[in-house]
């Protein structure tokens, strides 16, 4: 399945140079394994539903397997004026020297309070939760939108998985001037459900884990002690 958006889906002016970057990371080389020093790359997960989060748990562990250090983390609900600093101590307390925080959430809200620049939002194979990803990528738009990444989740197969990501990035694109970014999908076959312990699911996820890191598609948070030097 074509992992880019076709080029008549492109915002008018700012969106081609910036599809222009992604199209450009997919092509390069496989990514070099191991992290900077004093780094963590935080990747947010948009969950339809908190039933979703195992795509965020099993994607850790294909990370882990590529050679990445990686955890699961939990945001808090904001609270108050929190600051992003607190998010990278918070981060840095509960993953240490991981080189990937996965950081799955149901709350719109919560990756609104901490000004994420990549979200991956999981939606699953019907028109409701298309609908209702519609709607958060809408409140998304409403600050500084972030680069937005779907994954759609129980697909009968790749051609329907298209046609519902095709609903989403072109409703996106007509009415809010919001591009997205196809990182892959997961067929209604490995789900859980229907396959508690399926090795084909692994191979969609470490394609899906192929396309986060070569588009790079995370935010590098600063290193804990330069946070703690700057409060």
């Amino acid at each position: 399945m074509a992992c880019q958006l076709s080029p008549a889906w492109q915002r008018k002016a700012v969106a081609s140079g910036r599809l222009a970057k992604i199209s450009a990371r997919f092509l390069s080389d496989t990514p070099k394994t191991g992290q900077d020093a004093g780094t963590c790359r935080a990747i947010p997960f948009l969950l339809d539903n908190p039933e979703l989060v195992w795509v965020a748990h099993d994607l850790c562990g294909i990370l882990a397997e590529r050679g990445h250090s990686s955890m699961l983390c939990h945001l808090h609900e904001p609270s108050g004026d929190e600051q992003y600093p607190r998010l990278v101590e918070m981060l840095h307390n509960q993953a240490g020297d991981c080189e990937f925080c996965l950081l799955p959430t149901t709350s719109t809200d919560t990756v609104l309070a901490h000004a994420f620049d990549h979200v991956v939002l999981l939606v699953p194979a019907n028109l409701d939760a298309v609908l209702n990803a519609y709607h958060r990528i809408k409140l998304l738009a409403q600050q500084n939108t972030p680069e937005i990444g779907v994954v759609v989740v129980g697909p009968r197969d790749q051609h329907a998985a298209w046609r519902f990501f095709r609903k989403l990035a072109v409703g996106s694109l007509r009415y809010l001037d919001v591009p997205l970014l196809n990182l892959g999908f997961l067929p209604e076959q490995v789900t859980p459900e229907h396959a508690a312990h399926d090795h084909h699911r692994n191979n969609f996820l470490t394609r899906i884990s192929e396309r986060l890191l070569r588009s790079k598609f995370y935010s590098t948070l600063p290193d804990r002690k330069v946070v703690r030097e700057n409060v």
